[in-house]
């Protein structure tokens, strides 16, 4: 028996991918902030991102919905108050 086609993808292109968003920049909400946030990708050195890991599990641990993205942040958010004394 055979499988019905697949729908065509020809000559559409990235957009079928970035679907009238920017490629750059993926602006994302979550389900329990109101806060909006953009996605941006880093490169860090390979011990910072071990220590990155090593603290986002912790807090795995103790709250299933833990993200890296909220570690990030917070440590951003400390580090600026710090730069405005």
């Amino acid at each position: 028996m055979a499988q019905p086609k697949r729908p065509s993808i020809k000559g559409q292109g990235a957009s079928m991918f970035f679907q009238g968003g920017s490629p750059e920049l993926q602006r994302v909400k979550e389900k329990d902030e109101d806060e909006e946030r953009v996605m941006v990708t880093i490169y860090l050195p390979p011990k910072v991102a071990k220590r990155l890991d090593a603290e986002w599990l912790d807090r795995k641990k103790e709250d299933r919905k833990a993200q890296k993205s909220h570690v990030v942040t917070e440590a951003l958010e400390a580090y600026f108050q710090q730069l405005d004394g």
